[in-house]
């Protein structure tokens, strides 16, 4: 079984959901990193800080892979199209995220599936930057919270 992580909000190695299942259920693992053109391309500052501490944060994860016989693709493009494209050519069973909750993110993330899907390729997403997902902490009725503290007082009691 071989498995691509695509990096995206989470550049880390340690305490990173989709590499750790990728690593215990797979016998290779590759990572990639997206810069997305169609973020960058809105950027009115194409020196924007953020993108040096993204690019500085690859660069340091990727000399420590390369001292394990590893590293990063990194890619610029559009994810929709780079990841299913990588991901062939490397001949990957699936791909592994950690789950990106924002509008964008969820319908990009919803086209790299279907496009992977239509290449037999599985898309695992997982649970990693919060403690419960949205659907986990519900009114006894199954609705979600309207009232602050309410919700607070269930989520303290759910942790």
């Amino acid at each position: 079984m071989k498995s691509l992580v695509w990096l995206r909000r989470d550049l880390r190695l340690k305490d990173q959901m989709a590499l750790s299942y990728a690593t215990q259920n797979s016998d290779e693992v590759y990572i990639a990193f997206v810069f997305d053109t169609l973020i960058l391309d809105k950027l009115k500052d194409k020196k924007d800080h953020r993108l040096y501490f993204i690019y500085k944060t690859l660069e340091t994860l990727n000399e420590y892979l390369s001292s394990k016989n590893a590293g990063i693709y990194m890619l610029h493009g559009d994810p929709v199209e780079e990841i299913p494209k990588l991901a062939k050519k490397l001949e990957v069973d699936r791909v592994c995220v950690n789950r990106d909750y924002e509008k964008y993110a969820k319908d990009r993330d919803s086209k790299v599936k279907k496009s992977l899907s239509e290449k037999d390729i599985e898309f695992e997403s997982f649970k990693d930057q919060v403690i419960f997902e949205s659907d986990e902490i519900q009114t006894n009725d199954g609705t979600f919270y309207k009232v602050f503290t309410p919700y607070k007082n269930s989520w303290l009691k759910k942790l």
